[in-house]
């Protein structure tokens, strides 16, 4: 590994690098080797993020966009790095939740979590108290660093805030459920429509398995994620079935019965007569 001895070679040698990767040279690897090309900028990225957010902590703790006429980092982001005023703001807020998940933080410096498992763990963890979220947020780095996949860490998530919620019951004896409902009604036509308010533990859930059913199928997969979603439903909902899950059926599939004369049958084409 070469050694770095300051900011500036850092930021130099990661110019060129991905000068290299955007140049017409990177275009002879082999295809069975852009997966994992695809995985590292993905880690890379991840590492980005977190360096962009400890750098920024540290601009706007001194303040340092009033040196060039800024009132605020959100402004100096706008004028100086080419940001457009909602991505400004967005990496501004993006900085101050990092700062105060610092578990968070570490595990994208050291590429154990994508920007996008960074974001789902805050969503999933935004039921919890202030005081665990650190602690969650330790255990589902852990996680994520032995191998857990996205719906391991959904699930660990979703136990989090279900053993929380158990040891602290509402002290008035609403526990909250009068908030959470699922109706499904039919159309005409008999097409359907559901609406909802989820928990935190059930929306994860629901997630998870939505996400892992509901991906592309190849490049010929042209569905928009609510269709693929909405087969994700379906296809979950059998798999329960056909699994036996679900209380009161015998978990097999759907089975038509169909009459047919045996007369009517020995006078269509291509059937043997005897």
């Amino acid at each position: 590994m070469c050694s770095v001895d300051s900011v500036a070679e850092a930021l130099r040698l990661a110019d060129a690098s991905l000068g290299f990767l955007n140049s017409p040279a990177a275009g002879d690897l082999h295809t069975a080797a852009v997966g994992e090309v695809l995985t590292s900028l993905t880690d890379l990225q991840a590492k980005l993020t977190a360096a962009r957010a400890g750098f920024l902590r540290r601009f706007d703790a001194a303040d340092a966009h009033d040196d060039d006429g800024y009132g605020t980092s959100s402004a100096w982001l706008m004028a100086k790095a080419k940001l457009a005023r909602k991505d400004a703001r967005a990496a501004v807020a993006q900085m101050r939740l990092y700062a105060a998940r610092p578990r968070l933080h570490a595990g994208l410096a050291a590429g154990v979590i994508s920007d996008s498992w960074a974001a789902q763990i805050v969503k999933w963890t935004s039921g919890l108290p202030a005081e665990l979220r650190a602690g969650t947020d330790q255990v589902l780095v852990d996680a994520a660093a032995a191998g857990a996949c996205y719906e391991d860490l959904a699930a660990i998530a979703a136990y989090a805030i279900a053993q929380w919620q158990r040891q602290h019951p509402d002290p008035d004896g609403d526990d909250g459920f009068d908030d959470r409902y699922v109706q499904v009604g039919t159309t005409f036509g008999g097409a359907g429509v559901i609406r909802g308010d989820l928990s935190a533990e059930c929306a994860a859930a629901v997630q998870a398995v939505l996400e892992a059913l509901g991906k592309k199928h190849g490049p010929e997969d042209h569905r928009t994620q609510g269709q693929r979603f909405h087969a994700a439903l379906q296809q979950g909902c059998e798999l329960l079935l056909r699994a036996r899950l679900v209380p009161g059926r015998a978990g097999a599939g759907t089975q038509v019965s169909v009459h047919i004369a045996l007369g009517w049958l020995r006078e269509r084409d291509g059937v043997a007569r005897r």
